[in-house]
């Protein structure tokens, strides 16, 4: 675990354990905690590929020395971005729920924690520098099928703009403009 975001994690449990913060030291855990379980997954993956190339039907016949995996799997910071917008996710679906059940002290905790958990996102694209980018990719794509583009717009933008800006936004400002209403 090498990231840059995995960095600021150790240095800010260092300062909520330090300062007695409960709540920040919890959701730095959590957030740790997440990020070292998708390293060990995607470790997983590597041998079950290698192993794959090597023949081997499952893992239970396999002596995982004989396999060539090279360098174990470490996180990009790409791979770091996708696990923390997972757990903002998780946290906000988390409160949804507490305040449907009338729970609001566990609604606020896990409020806190977002709050925490929502520094290690990259700063997301404004709106307009958004609606430039869909409009510079659409410009080259065949729209005559209407909404029905929509999906290929979608996986034309994704890479582009996966972590850098809503795609909640992204989805609503491609439906705009395939429906004419940006236009």
């Amino acid at each position: 675990m090498a990231t840059e975001i995995e960095q600021k994690l150790t240095d800010e449990l260092k300062d909520a354990m330090r300062s007695g913060d409960e709540v920040r030291r919890d959701a730095v855990r959590m957030l740790r905690a997440a990020l070292k379980k998708e390293e060990l997954d995607l470790q997983q993956q590597q041998v079950l590929a290698a192993a794959k190339k090597a023949g081997y039907p499952n893992l239970n016949s396999v002596d995982v020395s004989v396999l060539n995996l090279g360098a174990p799997y470490t996180l990009t910071d790409d791979d770091a971005v996708r696990v923390v917008n997972r757990q903002v996710k998780q946290h906000r679906e988390s409160i949804d729920q507490f305040r449907k059940g009338n729970r609001a002290d566990l609604a606020a905790r896990e409020e806190a924690q977002l709050a925490v958990i929502e520094k290690y996102l990259p700063q997301l694209m404004p709106r307009e520098q958004v609606e430039v980018v869909v409009r510079e990719t659409l410009a080259g794509m065949d729209l005559s099928t209407g909404l029905k583009a929509q999906g290929a717009a979608m996986a034309a933008l994704s890479p582009k703009l996966r972590g850098k800006a809503d795609m909640k936004i992204v989805s609503e400002i491609v439906r705009n403009i395939l429906t004419g209403a940006a236009g």
